[in-house]
């Protein structure tokens, strides 16, 4: 499927629906083709788009398309990370910050003896925060080399 065949397609299926959760959906895949076709990207990096649009299937009948189509969303951006090194807005971030849970759980775990009662609280507190300043950073340098999809529209 082409990029701009998928892109007329979910504007097709955004204008013919009052589904709030729906138009969400339609508008992030809006969003990313949109980006995408603003890009100067390769015709080898379009076709391979285009082969990995085609085989998300993202038309086919299902019962519950927003689920549907959610999940293809995902695969999508795991698509074009992996490929192409492209990430959502506060990609890094998110990650950083699940990663800074679990080492701050780890750690308030560790430590408990010496930091008493509080050592979950401080740990997991602690660990998120630096998971997302850590995360924020990357996020920064990938949008200075313009690795970060517009998912969103204004």
């Amino acid at each position: 499927m082409k990029i701009e065949e998928t892109l007329i397609f979910f504007l097709n299926l955004k204008t013919n629906s009052v589904e709030k959760p729906e138009i969400k959906i339609y508008d992030k895949y809006i969003g990313i083709l949109l980006d995408l076709k603003s890009r100067d990207l390769t015709q080898t990096q379009i076709q391979s788009i285009e082969s990995e649009l085609e085989t998300l299937n993202l038309n086919a009948e299902s019962d519950n398309r927003k689920k549907y189509l959610s999940q293809k969303l995902s695969e999508f951006k795991k698509f074009l990370k992996d490929k192409l090194n492209l990430v959502s807005e506060g990609y890094y971030a998110g990650v950083g910050t699940g990663i800074g849970i679990v080492l701050g759980s780890i750690f308030s775990m560790l430590f408990n003896s010496a930091l008493g009662t509080y050592s979950m609280l401080i740990g997991i507190i602690g660990g998120m925060l630096l998971g997302t300043v850590l995360g924020g950073i990357r996020d920064s340098k990938a949008k200075k080399q313009g690795r970060v999809l517009i998912t969103e529209l204004e």
